[in-house]
């Protein structure tokens, strides 16, 4: 009988062992591969929808119907969000071939003058007569709706810069910079803003967020090198602050050195981003960052659609691909 009972005993500790290593797998296998991450449906789905692209620069030879051709061909049905990575190109020559399917920022190029001319200080400099030319041209253009918000205003970029001599550290609550904020505000226009994850940058765009609660910001790259615990704590505290995730993809920077950062590649996805996107499917978007035509831009909304966007569910897929920016950036039905 006690070797009967003892048994028994062993058995149920054997079967209590099995189920709760059973509750435990099946709990990690639902973390790090969400039902929908192969599902039919997603892929499918992300293979045609329609794409916004929120960080479409402008640059050396470029022309419109080249990138009229390239959206159609990627199905990318409206493209902008921030403007030429340098002075003299027209966005408006633009906006006479692809219409509203266009949304140009201001700020970027003018911007890339001034620090050129001044370096950091002089972004940062409210007195500066550059300064004060940039935000009277701003003004202009936001009452003749040329532009749509201000970006891509390149902040901090000291440990992600690739290019040398374009590294700064400016501060985000700079005077200069809170009175083009107010400028957005005024005229209900975003913000699209390049920063590293540096504590201090974080705290000062969090202050901006919650003086200017009325401009969406979006934050270029997800904050460039930030994880997503840290993306994911700095949206949770602010309903204005927003992911875009260019850059981030293998496809976009094939170095080595970068492949921690990475988001996704053409074929996978951080888990740990596929759930904070999950977790916050309204705050996330998507874009090329394409400024050279060395880089392939089919492989980067092809990027895009199969390694990131197949791995959401088709509700969140969608608001990533296009939903979100048509809110944020008042885009049009197509």
């Amino acid at each position: 009988m006690k070797h009967q009972s003892l048994m028994r005993h062993l058995n149920a500790r054997r079967l209590y062992r099995g189920l709760t290593l059973g509750v435990l797998l099946s709990t990690w296998l639902s973390v790090a591969a969400p039902a929908h991450a192969s599902d039919s449906e997603s892929a499918s789905l992300a293979a045609g929808v329609p794409i916004a692209d929120v960080h479409m620069h402008l640059y050396r030879g470029l022309t419109p119907d080249e990138l009229r051709a390239a959206m159609d061909r990627n199905n990318v049905r409206w493209g902008g969000g921030v403007g030429p990575v340098g002075p003299g190109y027209d966005p408006l020559e633009f906006s006479k071939v692809l219409g509203a399917r266009y949304f140009p920022a201001g700020a970027q190029a003018q911007q890339f003058v001034m620090f050129q001319a001044g370096g950091a200080n002089e972004l940062a400099n409210v007195d500066s007569p550059r300064f004060k030319a940039l935000m009277e041209q701003l003004a202009g253009q936001f009452e003749r709706k040329e532009i749509s918000g201000l970006g891509e205003l390149v902040l901090n970029n000291h440990r992600s810069s690739a290019m040398p001599g374009f590294a700064r550290k400016v501060r985000i609550d700079a005077e200069s910079l809170q009175a083009m904020y107010a400028l957005a505000q005024k005229h209900q226009g975003y913000v699209q803003l390049h920063m590293d994850d540096d504590p201090d940058s974080i705290e000062q765009i969090e202050s901006m967020a919650r003086r200017y609660p009325d401009v969406p910001f979006i934050l270029a790259h997800c904050m460039t090198r930030a994880s997503a615990q840290v993306a994911r704590a700095v949206l949770e505290r602010h309903a204005n602050l927003y992911c875009e995730t260019s850059y981030r993809s293998t496809a976009r920077n094939g170095a080595p050195g970068l492949r921690p950062y990475m988001i996704h590649t053409a074929d996978s996805a951080d888990s740990a981003w596929l759930a904070v996107i999950e977790a916050l499917p309204e705050r996330f978007m998507v874009g090329s960052d394409i400024y050279t035509k060395d880089v392939s831009y089919d492989a980067v909304i092809g990027a895009i659609r199969s390694g990131l966007l197949a791995r959401l569910s088709p509700a969140t897929l969608r608001k990533v691909a296009h939903e979100n920016a048509q809110r944020v950036f008042r885009l049009p039905q197509p």
